[in-house]
């Protein structure tokens, strides 16, 4: 790369995280039994597989950083491409947003040149929003995944340089009980201080 660009994917190469597991919906019980009968409780399964590719899927926002965190060390870009929605976006250093899967890619593709080895350490998830359905289960709800990051990565001239920060991730459960991310955000903004002039990024 002729130079490092101040962007970065918040995910951990190597972080170990302890998920939880968020069950997709309930089936619809039969209209034709009887109403005096007594009512079940409402049989749940988890959320599948991509069924499209066979790659696992994430049921909570735990799991989805630490599948992105796999797929990152992987350098596994249509794996990681999985588990981003159509309009998501990465905030950048100058406060741009790449937008969109094809660009995400395209940045991917190009920060892996620098042989990135990145740790995450998330410090709070706060979950809220959507709605929660009959089966007691909450549906369509959103997350903020915030913590701080080191990263390693090659620089123009072929030395190593090392980078931290703060990050503030946004991620949505889908209609399926999976989540995926919708904005990955390593600059967030704290108490209006000044970014580092050299940031981390690709």
């Amino acid at each position: 790369m002729a130079k490092i660009k101040h962007t970065l994917p918040i995910v951990a190469a190597a972080v170990a995280l302890t998920v939880g597991s968020i069950t997709g919906p309930a089936f619809i019980q039969s209209a034709s039994a009887a109403a005096s009968e007594p009512t079940a409780a409402p049989t749940v399964t988890p959320a599948p597989d991509n069924i499209f590719d066979g790659r696992p899927t994430a049921k909570s926002p735990a799991e989805l950083l630490a599948l992105l965190g796999e797929r990152i060390k992987a350098k596994d870009v249509d794996g990681i491409i999985a588990l981003q929605e159509p309009e998501a976006a990465i905030v950048n250093f100058d406060g741009s947003v790449i937008r969109g899967q094809a660009a995400i890619r395209a940045f991917y593709v190009e920060w892996f040149k620098s042989d990135p080895v990145l740790t995450v350490k998330p410090g709070q998830t706060v979950m809220a929003g959507g709605w929660r359905g009959w089966d007691g289960q909450g549906h369509d709800r959103t997350a903020s995944i915030m913590g701080v990051y080191t990263l390693e990565q090659k620089a123009p001239d072929g030395t190593r340089q090392s980078f931290s920060g703060n990050f503030c991730d946004t991620v949505k459960e889908q209609w399926d009980g999976t989540w995926l991310y919708v904005q990955d955000n390593p600059y967030p903004p704290h108490g209006g201080a000044t970014p580092p002039a050299v940031a981390a990024h690709h």
